[in-house]
């Protein structure tokens, strides 16, 4: 290694150093991404570097490789083809050897990898998708779930990882709500920030993403435009980013679409509110495809304008190309045609060379620990477990059907998600082996044979098929039985025919959905008009209704999704979202009383795609003609098996406390949510406004004093310059059901 690696020279003088000796290929070539799961081959036992990567290597570093653990449809690794826990080390050591080989720097490169619910490799631990995770309300398990992403990757030589994902769930049609942790910025920030310390603490550094805008496009499209005022943006959007890049989160990645006309990559706007507002000093890398289309939706007329631009504008890192060969090409044509200079050379690859040696990648490039004892190890998958319980929503439970009394003997446990491994796991998921995903057939049956209890399942029908061969069987097992569990549901795995962009990896719209053929109609790409259950679903639903069961629905998905007819005909319903390879039992603790179910709504739930948007950051809504136009279930919103209650609300200078008590029958965790209402101040504010949310756990009869803090940032605003604003102003604080206190902030 070069002697600039030295710990005992400051990083900045280091750089410096480095600097001076690089050509400007050279430092282009640190600003290259690589797609690392194209850069090998392998047999599932070991890999080995394509001769086309070593060829190119030979010639050109890569300052960032992306993906070489990655395993799913896209990638098109898996079990037969990928790189499994025992080969990592030597896998990272070969990739890390090719790039220095014969370099007179020696610089290594920066692994990364996704990781939005678990590290996207072959054997990982995997944990319910963003919103699941968002439905505990509890940082202190978004920590933990940070630290154990960050243990794994930290075994495989791995330095970065692409999370947590800070995009805003306001439409419901989009394909990646699943991803995000809520609706409200504020729980987005709190969880985002949690998880950012968890990985940095296990010394990952998290890619913040996506910055700016997700969640608001029109009509819920992937990539579409995004209408976003400068108030929005500074106190909604930027608040999670605000949080994280505070905390020390050093990568960011710019996103695909538009705000107002302007493409996020490319944007001087942004990139001043992201240096200058946010004090982001780190490195920037683009999202897959988002250089290119710069000249795609004709801002550019050329590959180099779009790759001068991004970089000119603060994007340091290109997108990664499919092509080996075009890995900073478009960058190296602008240099020569003089639309980038050295010094913009010399700040971007300044910064990732900065962070590499910050991270101490220099002195130590390949894996750190044992992949194979660390990956899905019994300690990850116990907190695994714990984060598939705290994800579960208790929306319905009428006459006590929940946890199931001892009198039930017969269970026909019935629907498409019932018994699908990926189905359970959601977006972003690597291939799995069947031993390592627990759904809620095996769960329950396993409950079921210690308890003496008949259990018979029927699949019943699928997501979105119209095939209705399976009814027969589903009505005669819910005829026999004393009780039924029906799981529906969504889909964000591949089935049949689905295009793929090969340079985004997000599904393309074909010109003709195939329900006979796809059961996808989630995960990135797959934006809906509608909310409904597709496929027959409800159809199923509606005739096991008729035979007047008790009916304890599951809906097993990752987006709200219209619930009313499904609410009625139940009684009991258990939202789960997608939650992980420990779902299943978790879900089964749930319905026999192991836990109380706690999980509080990241999102409110629509009664009708009419009314979108329907999230919870508004100042009231005025009534349709037509229908009503509050949420199904508003945000926040959740049961549990027992009785809260609160009491003695105290607000002292600006701490507000309250005592909560269990006043019922099951031990179980609560939220409190502390809220705001602004009585008077210069701007339009929503008219409750989240501050604070404890999860706390009581015992039968137990009572805790709760407690939180009016700081500035939830008492202030942020004007259209991105001015902090703090006003003396009357406020009101509600806290649980029905306190409230009127106080004045001065």
């Amino acid at each position: 290694m070069t002697k600039c690696s030295s710990g005992k020279i400051p990083v900045d003088e280091q750089v410096r150093a480095l600097l001076e000796q690089m050509t400007p290929d050279e430092k282009i070539d640190q600003l290259v991404k690589g797609r690392g799961f194209e850069y090998y081959e392998s047999d599932g036992h070991h890999a080995e570097l394509s001769p086309a990567f070593r060829a190119e290597a030979e010639k050109h570093s890569f300052g960032t490789i992306y993906g070489i653990l990655r395993a799913d449809w896209w990638t098109k690794r898996d079990f037969s083809n990928g790189i499994p826990p025992k080969s990592i080390a030597s896998a990272v050591s070969s990739f890390q050897k090719a790039v220095t080989d014969g370099k007179k720097l020696k610089i290594p490169t920066l692994l990364v990898e996704e990781a939005p619910h678990g590290l996207m490799a072959l054997r990982a631990t995997v944990f319910p998708t963003g919103i699941g995770m968002g439905s505990s309300f509890d940082p202190d398990l978004l920590r933990k779930i940070g630290k154990v992403i960050g243990k794994e990757a930290y075994s495989a030589g791995i330095r970065s990882v692409y999370a947590p994902i800070l995009d805003i769930a306001w439409d419901p049609r989009w394909s990646r709500v699943e991803e995000c942790f809520s609706e409200n910025p504020f729980v987005v920030a709190v969880l985002g920030k949690a998880m950012t310390e968890g990985l940095l603490e296990e010394e990952i550094n998290p890619t913040l993403k996506h910055f700016v805008g997700g969640g608001h496009s029109e009509g819920g499209h992937n990539q579409a435009t995004v209408h976003l005022g400068p108030m929005e943006l500074y106190n909604y959007d930027l608040l999670p980013f605000r949080a994280c890049i505070n905390a020390g989160a050093k990568f960011l990645m710019s996103t695909y679409h538009d705000i107002d006309g302007e493409m996020c990559i490319g944007s001087p706007f942004l990139q001043k509110i992201l240096r200058e507002h946010l004090g982001f000093d780190g490195f920037v890398t683009a999202d897959a495809g988002a250089v290119g289309r710069l000249k795609s939706l004709r801002i550019c007329e050329t590959d180099s304008e779009a790759a001068a631009r991004a970089l000119r504008t603060g994007c340091d890192g290109e997108s990664g190309q499919r092509v080996i060969e075009n890995n900073g090409k478009f960058l190296r044509q602008a240099y020569q045609e003089k639309l980038i200079s050295d010094a913009d050379l010399d700040i971007a690859a300044g910064r990732i060379l900065k962070l590499k040696l910050e991270m101490g990648i220099f002195e130590h490039p390949d894996a750190f620990g044992d992949p194979e004892k660390v990956f899905g190890s019994p300690e990850h998958r116990t907190v695994a477990l714990e984060a598939a319980e705290k994800s579960l929503v208790l929306l319905k439970n009428d006459r006590q059907t929940l946890p199931i009394q001892d009198t039930i003997r017969k269970i026909a446990l019935i629907g498409p998600n019932a018994d699908h491994r990926m189905n359970m796991l959601g977006d972003y998921t690597a291939p799995q082996d069947a031993k390592d995903v627990i759904t809620v057939y095996d769960a329950l049956k396993e409950e079921c044979a210690e308890r003496g209890i008949s259990l018979r399942y029927a699949h019943g029908c699928w997501i979105r098929r119209k095939d209705r061969s399976g009814f027969a069987e589903a009505l005669e097992a819910a005829r026999e039985s004393d009780l039924i569990v029906f799981v529906p549901g969504g889909s964000s795995t591949r089935y049949g025919d689905v295009k793929i962009d090969p340079v985004t990896g997000a599904s393309l719209p074909p010109e003709v959905f195939d329900a006979d053929t796809c059961e996808k109609e989630g995960g990135e790409g797959t934006d809906r008009a509608t909310l409904n259950f597709s496929g027959v679903q409800m159809e199923l639903f509606r005739e096991l209704v008729t035979l007047g069961k008790p009916i304890v629905t599951v809906p097993i998905a990752g987006r709200p999704l219209l619930l009313e007819e499904c609410l009625n005909g139940s009684s009991a319903l258990i939202y789960a979202w997608y939650p992980g390879m420990c779902g299943g039992k978790a879900i089964a603790n749930a319905l026999f009383g192991k836990i109380s179910p706690a999980g509080r709504l990241p999102v409110s739930l629509p009664r009708s795609e009419g009314q979108l948007p329907v999230h919870c950051i508004t100042v009231g809504r005025a009534a349709y003609c037509d229908a009503d136009p509050t949420p199904l279930f508003p945000f926040g919103y959740g049961l549990s098996y027992t009785e809260f209650t609160y009491s003695d609300l105290t607000v002292n200078g600006r701490s507000v406390s309250v005592r909560v008590t269990n006043t019922g029958k099951f031990a179980s965790d609560e939220v409190v949510l502390f809220y705001l209402q602004v009585q008077k101040f210069p701007f339009l504010r929503p008219a409750k406004e989240l501050f604070a949310f404890r999860r706390i756990h009581l015992e039968i009869g137990e009572s805790m004093v709760v407690s939180a803090e009016l700081t500035d940032e939830c008492l202030g605003r942020y004007d259209r310059e991105g001015n902090f604003v703090l006003s003396p102003s009357k406020c009101r604080i509600f806290v649980g059901p029905d306190l409230c206190k009127e106080i004045e902030i001065y």
